[in-house]
């Protein structure tokens, strides 16, 4: 091999490694990011007590069952835990609201199942803007269960 070519690929070989530490610096570093981010998870979650699990264990074996009354009203008992545990705008806490709103529907309060969906929409796109993938999921499940509240959604599926 020529020295050329190993003055070439010496040169190659540097540039990359000064791009790679100009888009650290630019980002960040990614995994140090990634840590920190699962340790804020892991103390959040410590804070939610085994009851509270057990909670949507219950509800999710109760709308199984056909029980969507019994599962909504441990929903509503479980948010009220994650809220209080988690914070308003925590990821669990905007799921468990999806998932009773998605009960309250099949339990057949269409009208409150539309409310939960346009204020968690409403919600999801503050916290995580107006294009993440569960704010469009809201907002296309509030308009279900509005059509379905306003008659229009009856033998469409």
């Amino acid at each position: 091999m020529s020295l050329r070519w190993v003055i070439a690929g010496t040169v190659v070989a540097v540039g990359a490694a000064f791009g790679a530490v100009r888009v650290r610096r630019a980002l960040g570093d990614p995994f140090a990011q990634a840590e920190k981010e699962l340790d804020r998870r892991d103390r959040t979650l410590r804070e939610e007590h085994p009851d509270t699990v057990a909670l949507r264990h219950r509800a999710h074996y109760l709308s199984e069952t056909g029980d969507l009354a019994g599962a909504v009203d441990l929903s509503q008992r479980l948010l009220a835990e994650r809220v209080r545990a988690l914070g308003e705008d925590h990821p669990q806490v905007l799921t468990t609201r999806h998932n009773l709103a998605n009960l309250r529907g099949r339990a057949g309060d269409a009208a409150g199942a539309a409310e939960a969906f346009e204020r968690l929409a409403r919600d999801m796109e503050r916290v995580h803007g107006a294009d993440y993938i569960d704010t469009v999921m809201s907002r296309r499940a509030a308009v279900r269960w509005r059509e379905e509240a306003d008659g229009g959604g009856r033998g469409t599926e």
